[in-house]
Order: structure tokens, then sequence, then C-alpha cells
């Protein structure tokens, strides 16, 4: 009979044991789904911003491109410029003038005023 009563004693604590190894599994099991979760959260989005760095350095290029282009065009513009006529080519912008007010400008530039 003292067994039998031992028995029913020991029972609630082999119970309560077990709830506890029951709850830290399921805890250790929840915990390994939120590492999981998290490394792919954080896989998606180092893959969201390579794909907006890829974007930004195309669109710096571009417009490098242009300005580089529109520079060139600038520099030939220049280069197409009638001294004779006092004119430039493709600005319609009297020679005379430009030149009158780069001479004021270098002139403040260097105390010359």
């Amino acid at each position: 009979m003292r067994h039998q009563r031992d028995k029913q004693q020991i029972d609630p604590v082999v119970a309560a044991i077990e709830r506890v190894l029951k709850a830290e599994h399921e805890g250790t099991q929840r915990l390994r789904h939120s590492r999981d979760e998290a490394e792919r959260l954080l896989s998606d989005a180092r893959g969201r911003a390579a794909v907006i760095m890829r974007g930004a350095d195309a669109c710096i290029s571009k417009l490098h491109t242009a300005y580089l282009e529109k520079i060139q065009r600038d520099i030939q513009s220049l280069g197409d410029a009638d001294p004779a006529s006092g004119t430039c080519a493709d600005d319609g912008y009297d020679h005379a003038v430009l030149e009158a007010a780069a001479h004021r400008v270098a002139a403040k530039l260097t105390g010359g005023e």
C-alpha cells in the first residue's frame, strides 16, 4: 500500500516536470522558427537593397552620361562660334557683350575693378 501511495504522490510531480519539459521544447521550437523567419526577412531586405542600389547606380550613370554629353555639346557650340561676326552660332549672343562681361568679372576677381 505504501508503494501505491508513494506512486500517487510522485505522479503529480512527474506530470509537472513533463509539462515543464513540454513547454521548454515548444519554446525552443518557437525560438527556432522566429530565428528562421528573421533570417528570411533579413535576406529579403538585403535582396531589395541590392535591387535599389543597382537602380540608383543606373540612374546616376545615366545622369552622368547626360551631363557629359551636354558639356560636349556646349564645348562644340563654343567651338562653332564665329568670332568674326561677333555672335555665337547656336545661341545668338553678342560676342562683344560676352567678352566685356568676362573682362569685368576678371577685373573684379583680381581687384582691378
